[in-house]
């Protein structure tokens, strides 16, 4: 007779872990935009190599933002405060702004490129019309999409991370998220523009639905992981470089 393990022992990935892996390798991928490519690459005479570490450390990082959307789509059906997850998102997307321009392009405000929680925050917002104009035979209602569809193309005109195509992403894994394989493989395709991104769907095929241990402390870690490290590339990069 085979034994059912226990919700908290299932094997796979935990939300916890697959957080933990998409801040490590966000983190990678930081490192080579800032401190490589905005400080030693920017110098008339770069060490040799350097570009191909840059080069490796970028494909690494491609691994993060496939794993933040499917997290955030998660987040946001599991949520019971919508408006209060979009107001966090925003918060934090004005929080790290600053630190994102100075990492990123060397001065305090650049209007013209827009930190990723803005990207997430639309990403919700498109969600909550395509869940609030749903049909009762759970199809998508037209209302719905074209809810969506003005965030999508906000995320362009604001040019935020990834833009209009990064909530698209997240509409589409929201829209196939009863359906594990056919969400991995819809995500993978619409990563394939970037040359290691789709590997994170082989990652969240392990997802295990749980959360994790996670307390409350861990879950603030999270949020201010991304304004804390750009800050302190920031400072690598314009002071130390």
């Amino acid at each position: 007779m085979t034994e059912t393990l226990p919700s908290s022992t299932r094997r796979g990935l935990s939300g916890t872990a697959l957080k933990g892996i998409a801040c490590v390798t966000m983190l990678i991928d930081h490192i080579g935009a800032s401190c490589l490519e905005n400080g030693f690459l920017s110098a008339p005479a770069a060490p040799a190599g350097l570009a191909a570490l840059d080069l490796v450390l970028r494909l690494i990082g491609r691994l993060a933002f496939p794993i933040f959307c499917f997290l955030l789509v998660e987040g946001f059906v599991h949520t019971h405060d919508v408006k209060k997850y979009i107001g966090r998102l925003l918060l934090f997307g004005l929080v790290s702004e600053v630190p994102f321009d100075l990492a990123f392009f060397r001065t305090p405000f650049a209007p013209g490129y827009q930190n990723v929680y803005w990207t997430l925050a639309l990403g919700v917002l498109a969600m909550a019309g395509l869940a609030h104009f749903e049909k009762e035979d759970g199809s998508t209602g037209w209302q719905g999409l074209l809810c969506a569809g003005g965030c999508v193309l906000l995320g362009f005109l604001a040019n935020t991370d990834y833009n209009g195509i990064g909530v698209l992403i997240i509409c589409a894994l929201y829209l196939t998220r009863a359906d594990r394989k056919r969400q991995c493989i819809v995500g993978a395709v619409l990563f394939a523009f970037e040359y290691t991104a789709p590997l994170a769907f082989v990652l969240l095929w392990f997802y295990n639905g749980q959360r994790g241990n996670c307390s409350r402390a861990m879950q603030k870690v999270f949020y201010w992981f991304y304004p804390v490290h750009i800050a302190l590339l920031a400072g690598v990069t314009n002071f130390l470089l």
